[in-house]
C-alpha cells in the first residue's frame, strides 16, 4: 500500500488531489503475489487521482474480516456513467471513446484490475455515481489471509 500510494503521490500533488492512505498497521498479512498487489493498487489508485478534479480526494483502505481481505480505493472523482461501467472493464474499453477525450490511457488498467483480482480467487466492485466519485473494493478469500491460513492448517 506505501508503495503504490508514494508512486502515485507526484501526480497527485500536481493535480492537487489528497492522497489518504487509511491501511491499518495492525491488519494481518496477506498471502498473494506481491508484485500483482501493489500493479492492482497502483492501477487503482492512478485512475483515481487522474479522474479526480483539483481540490479531491483519493483513499486507500484495507481491511480483513470473517469473509476475507478487502481492499478499497475510493474517490471524489467525475464518476463513471452507468451506461459505461461494462466497457470500462473490456480491454481498450473507455467511459469517453471520443477523439476529443481528457484523459489519457489505454483502457487496459481496470481490466487487469479485474484479471489479476480473479487469479487471487477474488472479486472487483466498482460503485460509482457520476459527478459524485468511484469506489473500487477488491475481495479476496478468508484463505488468502494468514491467521486464517494458520487455524485452517
Amino acid at each position: 500500500a506505501d508503495t503504490s500510494i508514494r508512486l502515485v503521490s507526484d501526480r497527485a500533488q500536481k493535480g492537487e488531489v489528497t492522497l489518504l492512505n487509511s491501511v491499518s498497521g495492525d491488519i494481518p498479512p496477506l498471502c498473494a503475489d506481491e508484485r500483482m498487489i501493489k500493479q492492482i493498487l497502483l492501477n487503482l489508485l492512478s485512475n483515481a487521482v487522474k479522474f479526480t478534479p483539483e481540490g479531491g480526494m483519493v483513499e486507500l483502505s484495507a481491511d480483513a474480516d470473517t469473509r476475507g481481505f478487502v481492499f478499497s480505493v475510493s474517490d471524489t472523482g467525475c464518476g463513471i456513467p452507468e451506461d459505461k461501467m461494462d466497457i470500462i472493464l473490456q480491454p481498450f474499453g473507455q467511459a469517453d471513446m471520443s477523439l476529443q477525450r481528457s484523459y489519457e490511457g489505454t483502457g487496459l488498467g481496470l481490466p487487469l484490475v479485474k484479471a489479476m483480482t480473479e487469479l487471487h480467487g477474488g472479486t472487483l466492485e466498482i460503485l460509482s455515481r457520476e459527478g459524485h466519485g468511484t469506489t473500487a473494493t477488491i475481495r479476496l478469500p478468508l484463505s488468502r489471509v494468514m491467521e486464517a491460513r494458520r487455524k485452517i492448517a
